[in-house]
């Protein structure tokens, strides 16, 4: 019969479940991301399907783009020309259900016009296995973008009546 003392000690020299494959956190998230933002600004087609899982599922919902699997990103990352840029603004992550969010801005440098949005993301093994994007043109700049003063803006609650 096991004692107490004796079950302590058994426990102690099983291997430990902290031995287990551990889920990104937050600062892995941002790596993730920032890694996809420099691959994207440098049209480096490799290091952005780095990012991804072999599987991973890429839309713009609704019905926008759809791209399944890194064989039909590589054909994404590789369409984009020289000076094309992706930056992230705000990023925040759940370590618990492994999904999280950014806002970002997309475009031409130069440009007067580029797309801001935000983009969902689930992790699977420190990768994108699903990326969620919806976003909207507006001016180059982001905080041109985002201000509120200075806006014709085009619709209140009462037009939702």
């Amino acid at each position: 019969m096991m004692t107490i003392l004796g079950l302590s000690i058994l426990f102690l020299l099983l291997p430990s479940h902290a031995a287990a494959p551990r889920e990104p956190r937050a600062t892995e998230f941002e790596s993730v991301m920032a890694t996809l933002a420099e691959a994207w600004s440098k049209q480096d087609t490799k290091l952005a399907l780095s990012s991804f899982t072999a599987d991973a599922l890429y839309i713009q919902p609704p019905d926008l783009q759809m791209y399944r699997g890194t064989a039909e990103l590589e054909k994404l990352f590789a369409a984009l020309r020289p000076g094309t840029f992706m930056k992230f603004h705000n990023l925040a992550f759940d370590a618990g259900t492994q999904v999280g969010f950014g806002e970002f801005s997309f475009g031409r440098a130069g440009a007067a016009k580029a797309d801001h949005g935000v983009v969902v993301v689930t992790l699977r093994g420190g990768r994108i296995s699903l990326w969620r994007e919806y976003f909207q043109a507006g001016p180059s700049s982001f905080s041109d973008f985002v201000k509120v003063e200075g806006k014709t803006w085009k619709w209140t609650v009462t037009d939702l009546q």
